[in-house]
Parts: structure tokens; C-alpha cells; sequence
């Protein structure tokens, strides 16, 4: 029996643990229900920065990264898919990753903060020819995953111009992995050979995506022997020896005490082992082995601040916590058009002020998205309170509402900082005129 079930006046009082897995490792509960991040507290934050306000633990951010690079020495870059500012790229950069971009403008945002060129790589089935033409003039390497794209940099690409090649595993359907080449066939190995017949461009490895919250380790182990077997295909076949293959991310992230995060370590060490003995068994040299995760990285290093806006009580006693502004959501699902890939999955807690009230179930709801379905709140949370939604690192640069986007602040060492500035009254004036105003 636990302290709080023997003396429930207690059981309000005394914090909740904050996980590590769904809380920025630095998260600390302070003196009167506060709640600090990289030694700043979140009352203090709120008036500061205006609710909502998305904050970044930078000791999180440098620590996950740390712990990649620790178990992929061959090489980590970070997807920037998952969110980039200059500051917030400073620290991965920093690391020692490198950085899967998706437009001419982040390979921008990327060099300013410090990533060198040689380390970047521009992704995407739908790349415009500004963005080629930022990858040739920086020198980054480019993933081609059709063959029109393959064709075109040939046309295009200056001389050295170094390629991955998308390709997907022979037995994913159809929706998961439409962008790539299909192992298993013969159109993987022409664009190979296209690749190779070019005086142009350099192979320079084998790229994957293979999904989204991916907390077992079968998908890459599957894939990872059949891409070996396709390297030695293309050394029988070319003489080449593929020097390097990109497993991607989608390493699941935990959002509630319910959730399958994913075992990074174990699986550094099991998938290069594999490596090793599909490249004994098909008597080719084993190629460097490299990820590129992106949420995995940022989502728990993130939180999202807002103040009640509302509380409603239902005929039948059930209470729901409306929260000011946007509240932070998941990416839309691929597949099924309104469909969220994680709604109702992160993890809040209220902060600010300690409650002597009995513990109530609510749910609370961010805009027209329910965040937390059920969750154990004071009974006495009212309009004003301030609550912080875990798990949110990920999902701060999203614009589904583009005029009054929340600021995004780190942390660290007990001092603040903006990494974005809010978007307010003056951006929707400049867009009205035709001269938006710049974030920094």
C-alpha cells in the first residue's frame, strides 16, 4: 500500500513521477506545485512567453544525441522532418550528426547552424528544382527514389554529385512504402546501374524508410538482410561494393505510461550483428550502418505550456479541460484524410499551485482535438491554471493555424531563450500587404 492510499489527504499533494521516457530528462518538480525545465520554471515562463508556449530542453536534445551517436558510431543523421531552427540545430549539429533535410530552405537553416555540407542530405518525392539546385550549390548528397528523379540529376547534377538510392523492402504494400525502389525486382538494380553508368553522379549508398513508431526490431531486421543480399546482387552483377546503408528513423516514442518506446541500445548492438553475418553469408564487406531519426530525438525533449481556457462539467459529472490556443497534435495520418497518427496519446500535468481537492477524471481537449482522454486532474482546476503537455518536441514547428503560431523557447542552465518568436497581429498585417514579417 503506497503513502497516498494510507493518507488520502495526501494523495493531491504529492507529484506524480515524472518519467524520463515522456518527460525532458531535466524536469523537476519545484516548490509549490512548479514545475522546472533546464532549471527554469514554468510559472515564470508562462507570463514571460504568453500561453501557449512550446519549450525545449537543450541538455535533452544534446543527450539523445549523444546516446545515437554512442550506438551508431558509423553515423547519425538527424531527420529534420521532426522540426529545425538555427539554435535547435546548433546542438545536434554540435553532436556531430548530420541532417536529413526536406527543402532548399531547410539545407539553409541547416548550414547556418552549423551542419557541414558533407553531412546533409536532401530527401523528398516531390523536390523542386530550387531545392536540387540548393543540394548542387552546397554540396549535399540527394535521395532519388524514381526513376525520373534518377534521369534528372544525371541531366542536372554537378560532377561528384553523390546519390542514395530509396529503395523498399520486396514485401511492403503498396500504402506503407510508395516512394523508392522495390528490392526483390529488377528496377532497383537498373537504377543502380543507371546510377553507375553516369559520369556525374557517385553512389554513395542505400536509403530506407520503413514507418512511424516502430517499437520492434523485426521490420529493420528483415529489411537489413535483404538490402545485404542486394548489395552482393549489384557487386556480382557491377563490380561495386555499396558502401553504406541508411536504415532511416520511425523509432517509436512513448506519449503515455502505456506506450512501446524503443530500445535503442539493444537494437544498435542485435542489427549490427546481423550486419556482420548477412555480409559473412553473402561474402561482400559489411557497409557502414547509419540512422536518421527525428522524432525519436526531439519529441521527448519538448513540452507545450497552456493556460485552462475553460472547465466543463457534464449532466453525468464528467469534467473536460479546455486549453487556450492550438494545442499540439501528431502529424495527420497518411492514409486516412482527418485521422491522427496519436490522438488522445500525450501525457499532461497540471502545474503552479498545489490542490488540497480530491483527484477527478477529465478529459482535456486542445482546439477541436482531444490531447488526454482520461486523465486525473484536482477538482478544483479552474480557468487560469496552467497545464504542460508532454511530449510535444516534435510537433513545434507544425502550422496547421499559421497566424499566432506559439514561440518556441529552450532552456538550459536556469536561463530562457527564443528560438522562434510568436507569430501575432503584425505577421497577419504583413501578410494582408504583401511584406510578411520574418521569425527569427
Amino acid at each position: 500500500m503506497t503513502l497516498a492510499e494510507l493518507l488520502p489527504s495526501l494523495r493531491s499533494t504529492l507529484r506524480p513521477h515524472l518519467d524520463p521516457e515522456l518527460w525532458p530528462s531535466t524536469a523537476r518538480w519545484g516548490a509549490h506545485g512548479d514545475l522546472l525545465i533546464g532549471g527554469v520554471r514554468v510559472s515564470v515562463l508562462a507570463p514571460t512567453y504568453g500561453t501557449p508556449v512550446h519549450v525545449l530542453d537543450e541538455a535533452d536534445v544534446r543527450a539523445r544525441c549523444a546516446g545515437y551517436r554512442a550506438a551508431f558510431p558509423d553515423g547519425v543523421a538527424y531527420s529534420a522532418k521532426a522540426g529545425l531552427t538555427m539554435g535547435q540545430g546548433r546542438w545536434i549539429a554540435a553532436a556531430g550528426l548530420g541532417c536529413y533535410t526536406g527543402s532548399g530552405a531547410q539545407l539553409r537553416t541547416a548550414l547556418l547552424a552549423g551542419f557541414r555540407p558533407a553531412r546533409l542530405v536532401l530527401v523528398g518525392a516531390a523536390k523542386s528544382v530550387h531545392d536540387l539546385d540548393a543540394a548542387f550549390a552546397c554540396g549535399a548528397a540527394v535521395v532519388a527514389g524514381t526513376a525520373a528523379e534518377v534521369r534528372a540529376l544525371t541531366a542536372r547534377a554537378p560532377l561528384g554529385q553523390r546519390v542514395h538510392l530509396r529503395v523498399v523492402p520486396s514485401a511492403a504494400g503498396p500504402g506503407r512504402c510508395r516512394y523508392g525502389f522495390r528490392l526483390g525486382t529488377g528496377v532497383a538494380l537498373e537504377a543502380v546501374g543507371e546510377v553507375l553508368a553516369s559520369r556525374n553522379l557517385r553512389l554513395a549508398g542505400l536509403d530506407f524508410s520503413l514507418g512511424h513508431q516502430l517499437s520492434r526490431f523485426q521490420t529493420f531486421e528483415s529489411t537489413l538482410r535483404e538490402a545485404v543480399a542486394f548489395c552482393a546482387v549489384v557487386r556480382a552483377r557491377t563490380g561495386v561494393v555499396v558502401d553504406a546503408l541508411n536504415l532511416g528513423g520511425g523509432h517509436a516514442v512513448a506519449y503515455t505510461d502505456h506506450d512501446h518506446g524503443f530500445a535503442l541500445q539493444p537494437f544498435a548492438n542485435r542489427i549490427r550483428a546481423m550486419l556482420r553475418l548477412a555480409a559473412e553469408r553473402h561474402a561482400v564487406p559489411a557497409p557502414a550502418l547509419t540512422v536518421s531519426p527525428g522524432r525519436a530525438i526531439v519529441a521527448r525533449s519538448g513540452v507545450t505550456v497552456h493556460r485552462v481556457a475553460e472547465v466543463r462539467t457534464a449532466s453525468d459529472g464528467r469534467l473536460t479541460v479546455v486549453l487556450d490556443g492550438v494545442a499540439p497534435d501528431c502529424a495527420p495520418h497518411r492514409r486516412t484524410p482527418g485521422r491522427r497518427e496519436c490522438p488522445g496519446r500525450h501525457t499532461a500535468q497540471l502545474v503552479g499551485r498545489v490542490s488540497q481537492a480530491p483527484m477527478r477524471l477529465a478529459a482535456v481537449v486542445g482546439d477541436t482535438d482531444v490531447l488526454v482522454p482520461a486523465m486525473q486532474v484536482p477538482g478544483d482546476v479552474t480557468a487560469g491554471d496552467l497545464l504542460v503537455v508532454a511530449g510535444t518536441g516534435a510537433y513545434h514547428h507544425r502550422r496547421d493555424h499559421f497566424v499566432g503560431r506559439p514561440p518556441v523557447v529552450s532552456v538550459a542552465d536556469g536561463a530562457a531563450r527564443t528560438l522562434v518568436r510568436r507569430e501575432g497581429v503584425d505577421d497577419l498585417l504583413g501578410i494582408l500587404s504583401g511584406h510578411p514579417v520574418g521569425t527569427r
